[in-house]
């Protein structure tokens, strides 16, 4: 008698055979597949955000490298000065150093510009300066060429209506500048091309 039998009935109810009662698992198909959805949609956003940022940073570049003359007009040549020939200079003496203004008038007319007068100082006051340059508003631009031939010289702008200019020569006086000197002040070097962006 087997143990699975039931007192008192025998082998009349035996279990026979192999059609045992199995527990089976179900196959848990659905979270498998709502992982890959997700992971598909992860990666494709990843994959977008990764191409947006690289593209912007591509635009942002060449922008950023793109030729200065494109979006920046180029600066105005500076305005050319007057020859010497065309200026006139009045050299006055400011000191007590006797026959100075012959000297340096000379000097200047050896340099091309046209001598006026060769005085003292009509004004009477003193320069401690090597010189002082004296112009009216017509002058404005003369009197750079004429200050550029002495070192450490002022300028000083009067009422005169002429383009005339006055070097006064002041109690500093040593000597003109060299012609050496004289072009570096008129002739500065050009502006430096501007910077880019490290990486252009």
């Amino acid at each position: 008698m087997s143990m699975l039998t039931p007192r008192g009935m025998g082998g009349q109810y035996k279990i026979t055979g192999k059609l045992y009662p199995r527990m089976t698992r179900r196959r848990r198909r659905m979270p498998v597949v709502i992982a890959i959805v997700v992971g598909l949609v992860v990666l494709a956003t990843a994959g977008w955000g990764v191409y947006h940022f690289t593209s912007d940073d591509s635009g942002d570049k060449a922008a950023a490298c793109a030729s200065p003359t494109a979006s920046t007009p180029p600066a105005a040549p500076p305005a050319a000065l007057p020859e010497p020939k065309t200026i006139t200079v009045n050299v006055y003496n400011a000191t007590k150093r006797a026959g100075l203004a012959k000297t340096v008038s000379e000097a200047l007319k050896a340099r091309g510009f046209v001598i006026g007068k060769v005085t003292n100082d009509p004004l009477n006051q003193p320069v401690a300066a090597t010189a002082e340059i004296r112009h009216g508003f017509p002058g404005t631009t003369p009197a750079k060429v004429v200050a550029a031939q002495v070192a450490a010289s002022t300028v000083k702008e009067d009422q005169r209506t002429d383009g005339s200019v006055d070097l006064v020569i002041g109690d500093g006086w040593t000597d003109l500048a060299a012609p050496e000197q004289v072009a570096a002040i008129l002739s500065p070097p050009p502006p430096p091309a501007p910077s880019r962006p490290p990486g252009c």
